[in-house]
């Protein structure tokens, strides 16, 4: 026979249910252990105990209980509880597979967080939001969801559908607006895009993020549209309310990439000695680094290189830096490159090559390019862990540069938040560089500089260049770059610059702002002058 079921369960239940929607947390978490204590399991008194310490921040708690609650009684919301407590563990596969679970027992919002969850890949972002629209079909947000990433994918028939349906349903959607207004930019309705961005860009009520994204890119629309003044006045207005809600970045001087440690780096490298305590043959192959300060033409260089058959680049990520530190522990170890043993490097070299591997599909026989252009900065444990590798140094006009770093909105860190201001956008990329040039003629590096400008005058040139570096055939697929970045996910901010035929318009660019870099150029002018740049 079953057990007949304990009123006072039940009781204690409905008690701590009402205890919660009361405000009384610590008391609804008492009256869910007495539950536990009369009918260890029970899957309701764990959900209310995992929901408890996920609003507390203790999201391993949240996890173990949300977990056993779901093997007493599955259920879609702990599932969709379950997501939200892997996602902020880190456990990004974990995240995605419970809001699957959650969406699949009919609960629409497993498949909006799984959306969210999937960012970086649009293809997943488009099914999630498709599978919310096939339970809520006039959902604004999918609607919204699917026109951005539509947008990503180059898709602008879609995403403009979207985007309008979501407009529609939810006129003051600022996802829907950004992603039409994305749209009209490549059709280069400018004044149509300011038309949609004023009002967010206007709005107290809008996220900030949303503010800062609409800010600059109706500085984007006016720089197309010729308006050098009052573009520049919105990339400044995005910029300042960026360093409103990013200034402590400026301060995190525990961070690698911060102008402090670019500083201690130049000066290790300053004092450089070569050494032959680490051997010259390894068990592992090196990868070529493809290095530059910030809107130098990298991702170019990247969609260039990725096109050829036997050449893979990687996304953007700390792979080398994040293998290093796994080894070296402590910062003190970190920085005592002289005493990395041979050991440290055949470590570092493995888990370097399991990161790729676990991060994209590695063949035997082809060559891995790995982009991050800040790796400038980590140059030196480069020369020790892989004295083998190829460097592709990617040059560009300094002026350009900088001004192209203020322009844009990167995601934040130590080093994106110098770019918010002129001043020190221009000391970063002092910084950079001269530790860039030091390294060079420190280090004794396998290097081949590449100027953007040269690329765009003669990308069959610049090409066959690379290759003979490379030590590998000419590919004339390579040429056809524009297709390779149709078919990727790109997060930098070149994402849709890459896709369109090379062009000029952005050389020299800083001369229409001249006036707004005046403060800035003597600095920026010696390091043009010192690679050769016009005055």
């Amino acid at each position: 026979m079953l057990n007949a079921p304990d009123p006072e369960v039940a009781r204690l239940l409905q008690a701590a249910a009402r205890t919660y929607a009361s405000g009384d947390k610590p008391g609804a978490a008492a009256l869910a252990r007495q539950v536990l204590l009369r009918m260890p399991g029970e899957g309701r008194a764990l959900q209310l105990l995992g929901v408890l310490a996920l609003e507390a921040g203790d999201a391993g708690a949240a996890r173990r209980h949300l977990e056993a609650s779901n093997a007493a009684r599955p259920d879609a919301v702990t599932w969709n509880l379950i997501g939200a407590a892997a996602s902020r563990l880190g456990d990004a596969a974990a995240a995605r597979t419970a809001f699957a679970c959650a969406g699949e027992m009919g609960l629409v919002d497993g498949w909006r967080n799984l959306a969210v969850a999937c960012v970086g890949d649009s293809t997943a972002v488009i099914a999630a939001h498709e599978k919310v629209l096939a339970l809520a079909p006039d959902d604004p947000g999918a609607h919204a969801g699917l026109a951005q990433a539509y947008e990503a994918k180059h898709d602008l028939a879609r995403s403009r559908g979207h985007a309008e349906a979501a407009l529609r349903r939810d006129p003051p959607n600022a996802v829907a607006s950004i992603a039409l207004a994305r749209v009209r930019m490549r059709e280069k309705d400018f004044v149509g895009a300011e038309a949609l961005l004023a009002p967010i860009a206007q709005s107290p009520r809008a996220a900030a993020e949303q503010r800062i994204v609409a800010l600059g890119l109706i500085g984007d629309a006016r720089d197309r549209a010729d308006d050098a003044d009052r573009a520049f006045q919105a990339f400044t207005a995005a910029n300042q309310l960026s360093l409103q809600i990013h200034r402590g970045w400026l301060s995190a001087t525990e961070r690698l990439y911060h102008p402090d440690n670019v500083r201690r780096v130049t000066s290790m490298v300053k004092a450089w000695r070569p050494t032959a305590r680490i051997a010259r043959s390894f068990n592992t192959p090196a990868p070529v680094f493809l290095v530059g300060f910030p809107r130098s033409g990298t991702t170019l260089l990247d969609q260039i290189l990725s096109s050829h058959s036997s050449i893979m680049c990687l996304e953007e990520s700390e792979h080398f830096s994040d293998a290093v530190g796994a080894v070296l522990t402590s910062a003190d170890r970190a920085w005592n490159v002289g005493a990395i043993t041979e050991a440290d490097v055949d470590h570092i070299r493995d888990g370097y090559w399991r990161r790729i591997g676990a991060a994209a599909r590695v063949t035997d026989d082809g060559l891995v390019v790995d982009k991050f252009p800040l790796n400038i900065v980590v140059l030196p444990w480069i020369k020790l862990i892989f004295p083998d590798a190829k460097i592709i140094f990617a040059l560009r006009d300094p002026r350009d540069v900088v001004l192209s770093c203020y322009q844009q909105r990167f995601g934040m860190n130590a080093a994106m938040a110098q770019f918010l201001q002129l001043d020190t956008a221009a000391a970063y990329y002092d910084q950079v560089m001269s530790l860039m040039e030091v390294s060079r003629e420190r280090l004794d590096l396998d290097l081949h500089q590449v100027r953007y400008e040269e690329v765009v005058a003669d990308i069959e040139g610049s090409a066959r260049q690379l290759c003979a570096f490379l030590n590998v055939a000419y590919d004339p697929s390579m040429l056809n770059f524009r297709e390779t970045a149709l078919k990727r996910d790109i997060a930098t901010p070149s994402a849709r610059q890459v896709i369109e035929p090379l062009y000029n318009r952005s050389i020299g660019r800083w001369r229409r702002y001249a006036a707004h870099l005046s403060p800035v150029l003597p600095q920026l002018n010696a390091w043009a002058g010192r690679y050769g740049y016009a005055p």
